[in-house]
């Protein structure tokens, strides 16, 4: 027994050798170090990673090549070990390589102690994670990227589940609203949902259950205060690696103040498109460029006796003598010019006389010329008259109306006027 016992001890290496022998050829870096800091024992693995060959490193403390900003936590780490609050530990750190580079480490390390439980050294191994810092810098630099774009295009981010529930709104309590009250529910779940026609939930259900991308969806919801905020929102679907659906994310944004001032417009949009319709007076809108007819009322096809269908494909130059359109061109080029007289020709090829009003760059409403300068006309329609009577009709001629109704009821024919300009 005893000669066996001393064969088997005299097998086993002790020292350098038998340190060698196990972590000579790791690839991880391996020191034994003492209660005090300083380095006993080190392996090639941690020489490579740090720049210095052993004995460099062998008259160096852990502090000597830790990191400014790092020491305390050093300093933590190994009175945690030392004081036996902790068997091992593992911690991340900066060691400065030798010509002054940091290197991020992983730290993993245990105390070795004797029968009486006194320290005798320290044992720890060393992983150089420098490429994985760089990586997660790099993906919170993108993530901080990501969410300040997200703050400045939106109000919030939001994740919902794969069954369309709200899981989390960061960000939504800045608009006054509780994330509390969206938490758990789908977007048609929430209290003030009937507000939305169903078609609109429908249709927007049968997006999400197709899992496609949507944008600018507008619903309901009210504020801390109880007031309705319009919400808009734009979604994508989130899939695991194994293209496996797991619900949607995406951003939100409040647009109650836009929402109304365009329902404002509508509402004033819709008032101004009844006072058109209904107003006595031939009225009409043209684009400021082309001179095309965009709108016109219904006095304007009664008086001219033109379609809105025949009106909407002519432009306003059809309805000019041609010699007048050198006027009607400059009159619209002319911004500053708000008033101006014209001639205008109905379908029976008749010239009336009108006073057109500008209203802004594209809008010219077109009003009848009933005073002024037409009732200075009539000595001029009594020689038309009279000319008419020896045949001598020529040149442009414009409709009168009340003179016209005046001939009928003698029973008289009625005639064109020549204009008085002509």
């Amino acid at each position: 027994m005893t000669s066996g016992r001393a064969q088997s001890e005299a097998s086993v290496p002790s020292g350098d050798a038998l340190f060698r022998a196990l972590v000579g050829q790791s690839a991880v870096g391996i020191a034994v170090g003492s209660p005090e800091g300083r380095f006993l024992r080190v392996n090639d693995a941690l020489c490579r990673m740090l720049g210095y060959d052993e004995q460099e490193l062998l008259q160096r403390s852990v502090r000597d090549i830790t990191h400014q900003d790092d020491l305390d936590s050093n300093l933590e780490f190994r009175e945690e070990l030392l004081s036996g609050k902790s068997q091992s530990r593992v911690y991340e750190k900066r060691y400065l390589r030798k010509d002054g580079s940091p290197v991020w480490v992983q730290i993993a390390g245990t105390v070795v102690r004797d029968s009486s439980r006194t320290p005798q050294c320290l044992v720890v191994l060393v992983h150089d994670i420098t490429q994985l810092k760089l990586v997660q810098d790099a993906l919170r630099a993108s993530e901080a990227r990501f969410r300040r774009m997200v703050e400045l295009s939106s109000d919030w981010y939001w994740v919902q589940d794969d069954n369309f529930r709200f899981l989390e709104l960061p960000g939504v309590e800045k608009r006054g609203i509780d994330p509390e009250s969206f938490l758990g529910k789908a977007r048609w779940e929430l209290p003030d949902a009937g507000l939305i026609p169903e078609k609109f939930w429908q249709q927007h259900r049968e997006k999400l259950e197709r899992h496609e991308p949507f944008a600018d969806f507008v619903y309901l919801a009210r504020d801390g205060a109880g007031e309705l905020r319009y919400l808009s929102v734009t979604g994508e679907p989130i899939f695991d690696a194994g293209g496996a659906f797991r619900g949607y994310h995406g951003v939100g944004k409040d647009v109650t103040d836009k929402a109304r001032g365009q329902k404002d417009l509508e509402d004033s949009e819709l008032r101004y498109r009844m006072l058109f319709d209904i107003h006595p007076h031939p009225m009409w809108v043209v684009d400021n460029e082309t001179l095309a007819f965009l709108a016109v009322n219904q006095a304007a096809i009664k008086h001219y006796g033109y379609s809105k269908e025949e009106f909407l494909s002519m432009t306003l130059e059809h309805l000019r003598p041609s010699e007048d359109i050198g006027q009607l061109l400059k009159g619209f080029q002319d911004q500053r010019r708000r008033q101006y007289e014209g001639r205008f020709r109905d379908r029976c090829a008749r010239l009336r006389a009108w006073r057109c009003v500008g209203a802004g760059r594209r809008a010219y409403p077109a009003q009848s010329r009933r005073s002024g300068a037409f009732r200075r006309r009539r000595p001029a329609a009594r020689a038309g008259r009279r000319a008419a009577g020896r045949g001598g009709l020529g040149g442009h001629w414009r409709a009168f109306p009340r003179q016209r109704s005046a001939l009928a009821r003698r029973g008289q024919p009625a005639v064109r006027q020549r204009d008085a300009r002509d």
